[in-house]
């Protein structure tokens, strides 16, 4: 009997350490890099807290992402009627050095379209505010994120952070500092 608790706890343990260790290789997987002036300057493995944070970061990032295509979808009809309503502004306003001459017919069809871009806008309304509010929980948890690496940057001198992910693999560092 006392063999087959051993068994048993042994089994139990070695269950626990293959359920474990995944885990622990899915943290090891996530890391910092801090560059500054193109040059890599340190880089840690993101504790559990700070992982946690990104996720959550990420997490709202991809909502974000859902909220924008109505307001994508809306853009190509956004920039056309821009594009009219400055065409127009165009035409309804001619200067000269002496004389200034306003087409009130131009006015007219500015105004119109400027109606048409209002309702547009109030169409989507709730889309804009669900991208407010998305915006403000990313705010706040980039905040956190920020908090989470100070740390990391408190009295290093960078001028850039990589976030090596799992799901974003080490990629090569691209400097832009010609620019």
């Amino acid at each position: 009997m006392h063999s087959l608790i051993k068994l048993s706890a042994l089994i139990f343990l070695s269950a626990t350490v293959a359920q474990a260790a995944p885990a622990k290789e899915k943290h090891d997987g996530y890391k910092v890099r801090i560059y500054n002036h193109c040059q890599l300057v340190s880089e840690h493995k993101m504790t559990a807290q700070q992982i946690e944070v990104y996720q959550r970061l990420m997490q709202h990032e991809q909502a974000m992402h859902k909220l924008e295509r109505p307001i994508k979808a809306i853009e190509p009809q956004m920039d056309k009627l821009t594009a009219q309503i400055e065409q127009i502004s165009e035409l309804a306003v001619q200067e000269t050095d002496e004389t200034l001459h306003i087409n009130k017919s131009y006015l007219r069809q500015q105004e119109h379209i400027a109606q048409q871009i209002e309702q547009l806008v109030e169409q989507h309304r709730a889309d804009f505010e669900a991208l407010e509010k998305q915006g403000e929980k990313i705010a706040a948890v980039a905040d956190d994120f920020e908090q989470q690496l100070r740390p990391l940057t408190e009295g290093v001198e960078h001028d850039n952070i990589q976030i090596i992910s799992p799901e974003k693999a080490a990629e090569s560092y691209h400097c832009y500092s010609s620019l």
